[in-house]
C-alpha cells in the first residue's frame, strides 16, 4: 500500500503545466487513497469548476490527467459512462476532454471520452445492484470482470493522453 500524498499527484500530472499542476485544488479524499485498492481518484477542483482531475496507475507508475468537462446542452439525455460502462438516465454523464500529453497537447489536441459527472467509476462498478432506476451500473458480469475492465478501459484511456501508438 502506498497511499497517495498531494505532492505525488502533482508530479503524477502528464497534460498540463508544472504551474497548472501546482495550483490544483487535491481534496481530502485524495490524498490517502491506495490505488491498489481503486482504479482511481477522481475530483473536480472546487477552486476551478471547469477542471478535473483522475489519477490512476498506468504502466506501474502513478498517472494523473487534467479533464475539461465539455459545455452542458440544453437537453439532458441518457448516456453511458465509457469507463464503468454505467448507463445514466438522469444526463449524469458528460464529455470530458483531456488535452494530449506533450507537444501534441500544446498544439491543442486533445482525446475525450464520456465519464460519470461525479467520477466515482470505482464506486459504481463494484455495486451489487442498481441504487435508482436512473443508475444502471453493467450488471451482467460479476464484479472483478467488472474491475477489471475499467481497469482496461482506463489504462487505454491514459495511453491515449499519453499519445501512445497502441491506444485505441
Amino acid at each position: 500500500m502506498t497511499p497517495l500524498t498531494a505532492d505525488a499527484v502533482r508530479r503524477s500530472m502528464i497534460n498540463c503545466s508544472k504551474g497548472d499542476a501546482k495550483r490544483m485544488t487535491v481534496v481530502d479524499g485524495v490524498v490517502g487513497a491506495d490505488l491498489d485498492e481503486v482504479e482511481f481518484v477522481g475530483w473536480h477542483d472546487p477552486r476551478m469548476p471547469r477542471r478535473a482531475y483522475v489519477v490512476g496507475l498506468h504502466e506501474g507508475a502513478v498517472t494523473g490527467v487534467l479533464l475539461r468537462p465539455a459545455a452542458r446542452a440544453g437537453t439532458r439525455r441518457t448516456a453511458m459512462c465509457a469507463l464503468c460502462r454505467t448507463t445514466h438516465t438522469d444526463g449524469e454523464v458528460s464529455l470530458y476532454t483531456a488535452p494530449r500529453a506533450g507537444a501534441a497537447g500544446r498544439e491543442g489536441n486533445s482525446v475525450g471520452t464520456y465519464i460519470c459527472d461525479d467520477l466515482a467509476c470505482p464506486t459504481t462498478t463494484r455495486l451489487e445492484r442498481a441504487p435508482s432506476p436512473q443508475v444502471m451500473p453493467d450488471l451482467s458480469h460479476p464484479v472483478d470482470e467488472r474491475v477489471a475492465g475499467l481497469r482496461v478501459r482506463l489504462d487505454t484511456f491514459l495511453a491515449s493522453v499519453r499519445g501512445r501508438a497502441d491506444a485505441s
